[in-house]
């Protein structure tokens, strides 16, 4: 008999740079299951690392709730991701090259969007 998928949990599929992760969320625990998704993401990525420097994002995590198909893509702004992860250093690295590259300032942008369809 197939396992009854748990109503609590919602999956969701982040992706940045070259890598994505699948992530189960808790969503009766966070407000916000795309964020603590791109968060979890970050900090499995980071623990993976075989040194510092081989961690390659992108401004932009994309976040698909996998459970609702029709649900749109939310583009989260990777700087204030890698702050929740406690990533202070990372979060401020990427920040200074994304502002020297393009006059942006990440700190300055919202948490998250959706594309109008």
């Amino acid at each position: 008999m197939p396992k009854k998928k748990n109503p609590n949990i919602d999956t969701y599929k982040v992706l940045t740079g070259d890598w994505y992760s699948v992530i189960q969320v808790e969503n009766d625990i966070f407000d916000d299951g795309y964020i603590e998704a791109c968060t979890r993401a970050m900090e499995i990525r980071v623990k993976q690392l075989v040194t510092n420097n081989d961690l390659l994002v992108n401004p932009a995590m994309i976040c698909k709730h996998m459970d609702k198909p029709t649900s749109k893509e939310r583009y989260i702004n990777t700087y204030k991701i890698l702050l929740n992860a406690g990533m202070p250093h990372r979060a401020n690295l990427l920040r200074s090259t994304f502002m020297q590259n393009v006059e942006i300032d990440l700190a300055s942008e919202p948490m998250s969007a959706s594309l109008k369809r």
